[in-house]
């Protein structure tokens, strides 16, 4: 046996070579850093938050206002780009810090609508309360609050926390219909 450059230690080469120091094992991360509800008990990173009180203090306020649904959008009362941490609402009941979704919560359910590139973070941040919607349009919320809202239910939301626009169709948006006249 050779000896080491470093010293008189063969039994340090001869573990080197077998490999106790060698490469470490790959660690597999896919299923342990996102949440699995699917799972009994369901399995949660560390950096889930729980909202379960949460939820729960918002329902009592549900039912003592007769509302079926509550809407939570990620804005503050000016439409600003950047919102102050007091003004973070739906960060605070669904654990997700991403800068773009909408929260909405009926007595039985919660959802999350965000898009792409959160995906991951949200599966991170939220507990197995929340449901992730992966699609972003209006339309999907309100086909998901068509069918989980009773007839003759209420959903409420804060109307400081949505633009006029959000309530009026945009025609405006749409080209002006031109009328044509014969040159004639």
């Amino acid at each position: 046996m050779a000896w080491a450059p470093w010293g008189c230690c063969p039994w340090l080469v001869l573990f080197c070579a077998l490999g106790a120091w060698g490469h470490p094992k790959p660690v597999d991360l896919r299923g342990e850093d996102v949440r699995n509800c699917s799972i009994s008990p369901p399995y949660l990173p560390v950096t889930a938050v729980n909202t379960t009180a949460r939820l729960t203090a918002l329902r009592q306020q549900m039912r003592i206002k007769n509302l079926s649904a509550y809407i939570i959008p990620e804005t503050d009362a000016h439409m600003s780009e950047y919102i102050g941490n007091r003004d973070k609402r739906r960060a605070w009941i669904t654990g997700f810090t991403g800068s773009a979704g909408t929260a909405v919560v009926t007595m039985g359910k919660a959802g999350l609508w965000t898009d792409s590139r959160y995906w991951t973070q949200a599966e991170r941040q939220m507990d197995c309360n929340w449901e992730l919607h992966k699609e972003v349009d209006i339309t999907s919320i309100v086909t998901w609050l068509l069918t989980e809202v009773p007839a003759g239910g209420s959903v409420g939301f804060d109307p400081f926390l949505f633009s006029i626009g959000m309530f009026v169709p945009h025609s405006h948006l749409s080209p002006p219909k031109r009328v044509t006249q014969p040159f004639w």
